[in-house]
């Protein structure tokens, strides 16, 4: 008996977010993040360059146009 392995060609995207050091003043830290996104995405979006909005629903992050 032989077995079919079915490939699914569905991109899956995986994406960071990058704690970086923005300045420190003082005692004081300022800190600024980072979310790296796959380039098609971005290109397919239509959003670069758009003022964006973001915000957490259910653990999840969204970014939305303003």
């Amino acid at each position: 008996m032989y077995r079919k392995i079915f490939k699914l060609h569905v991109p899956v995207y995986f994406m960071k977010i990058r704690e970086v050091l923005d300045k420190k003043v003082g005692d004081v830290t300022y800190n600024r993040y980072i979310l790296i996104l796959p380039k098609d995405v971005v290109k397919n979006s239509k959003l670069l360059g758009k003022e964006l909005k973001a915000s957490l629903n259910d653990g999840k992050i969204c970014i939305e146009k303003v």
